[in-house]
């Protein structure tokens, strides 16, 4: 149901735009922080927001309503969708999308997920998150009601919050069915409506449904260097996530200040307290994707002639069906219910992926190791607080609750630490012994595992349940002491391929197969990472020492190496010479640098070129490469370009895209790459998962009303457009912290801009730095902030 109208608000707030800043209380409002909140919020350079407060729920109130400020209409979006409620205010979406992600929301009933939720925070975690609420309420009360005065102004699902919306939209961030909307959507019985959800559910969603599985769109490269590598003996970080540039998951900048108990700074995702990846005065982290396997799937044999019947240890079982209604907004405006009906499992939801269909013999569930995950804000506050590396390592060990990421830590007595802490599901020995046997005798299981990673297991078999261990925070999952873990003082890395070589010195072996597979071939952009860290780095950006400051660390991922340019292009350029048809292509590839920067000429005909070739044609032998991959060697396998005549005719499709786009085949990155800000078009550097290049931009279909551009392909490229490669997520909150006698030390860039709002002078003013590779300082220490302050406000409020 739609939020009642929120009230007006008896605040009074002074915001000084130029300093000296002034100060203004409301009527009556006194020093008792017991009965009310009192925080001051200071704005830096590039909107930067510093807060500071004595308790979390004055914290979290400084926080709503300066987020609030940024991103009013992303944020309340994201709680549209928390509440399953995208079709009443959008329509059912292209393809259904927004219905199916309602109905996922409402059978799996997050609601109810997130009222569990709520009752097992502590008393500052519920008064960080009803703090954050009021805030950000108030922010909305004072643009009178839902006018926000950015590109959702007067919207009518521009709401006020509450605590339990917070909460919502946490649970729906940990969990990776509810981002399957459509496969569960589509998993009907046989003969039972399957025609008429095949028109609702289309193949197109299948597909990004697998791709939700594998948290498609999101990513990461984070380096921890310890005191081995760095130039003053301390530690150093690299924090690189790869994350959306458009919409609800966005990062946004802070620094959050209890005076004797808290400092710390850094980003966490739009609507959520505290801070996820950034820094105190002892150590710094990162996230990267895991490669584990959140979600493991079953096939349950169905008892003849009873589509919603299954076998499970030889007894029959039922499913449980449950209907949801779901109102839909129509094209003249008007709502219209709609009811849908999933089935349940005892495992969880049935559904239905490409190569996946319920049948009269088959169905497909699925259990995500998630469900039950109540405590990331307590995981991250305790990161937060922590004073030495133990501490840090204490905090996973007792909250054990980062949902699907690896964490990449250094300090600053110069340890570098990485922890794969995500939630998978605890098999026993037996069960994986007896997967293995499926993999080699049942050709879909291996199949799935090969293409995509997922685990398929016999949903009719006790003995592929999961094993409860008391020290596991969630039940049924792998406790902490099971989980991958590495310190050293020379360096880790992770770059979303899985724990197996976070240091190639040392390779973690004997884990759970749910963390991610060892032995197999690693990722181009995996590869470059380790290059570029490699005590005899070829790059050589470390320098003649081979240790590492911050400014070197800057340098190697702004270098924008492609690997798959070292690998291939002068055998391309070989194999393409004397060719008439290709002729000036091939000058184009021979003069190209290697690099994706803006100015790197032939980068775009080189992109054209290995975008040709599947993705997966990277990690073995076959029509890109010739060597096959080596388990000995790793970081050098695959190697060799495989068939030079294939690779002429590809250069001249490459050519022809170019030329339709009407690009010159010298076209330099810049002349395509870009950030579309508003009406304003940035070119970028950068390369893509194909091209092995660290630095990561994305480029697709932005889908936003802050970006309305023309995306439709050109000719038959995998990613070039009318818009050119617009970029829609990649490098989004790049750290270089490093640490010396006076505490740690920093540069940033938020690559897309602290605002969302086009209207702000915060909403490219970032971007362009980034386009300069142009780093800005961090402002850590109060006296800095104090000397760099642009606006001051204190917000004070009585408590509800």
């Amino acid at each position: 149901m739609p939020r009642a109208p929120i009230l007006a608000a008896a605040f009074a707030v002074c915001v000084a735009v130029v300093l000296p800043a002034c100060q203004q209380r409301d009527t009556g409002a006194d020093a008792d922080s017991a009965a009310h909140y009192q925080v001051e919020v200071i704005r830096s350079d590039y909107g930067v927001a510093h807060i500071t407060a004595d308790d979390f729920g004055s914290l979290g109130y400084g926080e709503g309503y300066a987020t609030a400020e940024d991103h009013v209409c992303n944020i309340s979006r994201a709680l549209v969708q928390a509440r399953g409620e995208l079709a009443r205010y959008f329509g059912a979406g292209e393809d259904n999308e927004h219905l199916a992600s309602d109905v996922a929301v409402r059978a799996m009933d997050i609601h109810s997920q997130a009222v569990a939720a709520l009752r097992q925070q502590d008393a500052d975690n519920l008064a960080w998150l009803r703090g954050y609420a009021d805030g950000y309420n108030r922010y909305l009360a004072s643009k009178n009601g839902n006018r926000a005065g950015s590109w959702c102004d007067g919207e009518p699902w521009l709401q006020a919050i509450t605590d339990l919306d917070l909460m919502a939209r946490m649970v729906l961030l940990a969990q990776t069915l509810p981002r399957m909307g459509a496969a569960l959507l589509a998993a009907q019985p046989p003969a039972a409506g399957a025609d008429a959800t095949a028109a609702i559910v289309s193949p197109r969603q299948l597909a990004a449904a697998a791709d939700a599985a594998a948290l498609e769109g999101m990513g990461s490269n984070a380096w921890a260097l310890g005191g081995e590598r760095t130039e003053n003996g301390r530690g150093l970080l690299l924090g690189n996530p790869h994350y959306p540039w458009y919409g609800d998951n966005r990062f946004w900048e802070k620094q959050l200040t209890i005076p004797g108990k808290l400092d710390v700074y850094g980003v966490h995702l739009l609507g959520a307290p505290g801070v996820a990846i950034g820094f105190n005065r002892q150590l710094g982290w990162s996230h990267t994707v895991s490669d584990s396997q959140r979600v493991v799937y079953y096939a349950l044999e169905l008892v003849p002639g009873k589509p919603t019947t299954y076998v499970y240890d030889g007894r029959e079982q039922e499913m449980t069906a449950v209907t949801v209604t779901v109102p839909v907004r129509q094209a003249n405006g008007a709502l219209e219910d709609q009811q849908h009906t999933l089935y349940f499992s005892h495992y969880g939801p049935v559904l239905t992926l490409p190569g996946m269909p319920w049948s009269e013999t088959t169905a497909y569930t699925a259990r995500d190791a998630n469900v039950g995950n109540a405590h990331l804000l307590s995981q991250w506050k305790a990161m937060n607080l922590a004073d030495d590396v133990e501490a840090f390592i204490d905090a996973h060990r007792q909250w054990n609750a980062m949902p699907w990421v690896n964490t990449i830590a250094a300090s600053a007595d110069g340890r570098a630490l990485y922890i794969d802490n995500s939630s998978v599901g605890n098999l026993s020995d037996e069960a994986i012994s007896l997967w293995r046997q499926r993999l080699e005798q049942d050709p879909l299981t291996a199949q799935l595992y090969q293409q995509r990673g997922f685990v398929l297991l016999d949903g009719s078999d006790s003995r592929y349940q999961w094993v409860e261990d008391q020290a596991a925070m969630l039940p049924g999952a792998v406790p902490f002491g099971q989980r991958p873990l590495l310190e050293r003082r020379d360096y880790v890395f992770n770059a979303n391929d899985s724990y197996w070589l976070s240091n190639p010195r040392q390779p973690l072996t004997g884990y759970s197969p749910l963390y991610g597979p060892e032995n197999t071939a690693r990722s181009l952009r995996t590869r470059m990472n380790a290059r570029l860290l490699a005590p005899d780095s070829p790059y050589g950006y470390a320098g003649e020492d081979g240790k590492f400051s911050i400014e070197e660390v800057q340098r190697a991922l702004f270098g924008n190496d492609s690997l798959a340019a070292a690998l291939l292009r002068d055998a391309l350029a070989q194999a393409c010479a004397g060719v008439a048809e290709v002729e000036a292509a091939c000058a184009a590839i021979a003069a190209f640098d290697g690099h994706y920067n803006e100015d790197s000429a032939g980068a775009v005909l080189f992109r054209e070129w290995i975008t040709s070739y599947d993705y997966a044609d990277g990690l073995r032998a076959g029509p890109l490469f010739a060597a096959p991959f080596d388990p000995g060697a790793p970081l050098s396998t695959p190697h060799t370009l495989a068939d030079s005549e294939l690779a002429v005719q590809n250069l001249a499709r490459a050519a022809a895209i170019l030329e339709a786009a009407g690009l010159p085949l010298s076209a330099t990155l810049g002349e395509a790459q870009f950030a579309y800000r508003g009406s304003e078009r940035i070119p970028l550097h950068g390369g893509n998962r194909f091209e092995g290049v660290a630095n990561l931009m994305v480029s697709g279909d932005p889908g936003h009303p802050i970006a309305s551009i023309d995306a439709e392909p050109v000719a038959d490229s995998e990613l070039l457009t009318r818009a050119g490669y617009p970029v829609i997520h990649g490098s989004s909150f790049i750290l270089a912290l490093g640490f010396d006698d006076d505490g740690p030390r920093a540069e940033a860039l938020l690559t897309y801009s602290q605002s969302g709002d086009p209207d702000s002078e915060h909403f490219s003013d970032q971007t362009r730095l980034y386009r300069n590779k142009q780093w800005r300082p961090v402002l850590f220490e109060r006296e800095a902030v104090e000397a760099n302050a642009r606006s001051r406000i204190e917000l004070v409020a009585p408590r509800r």
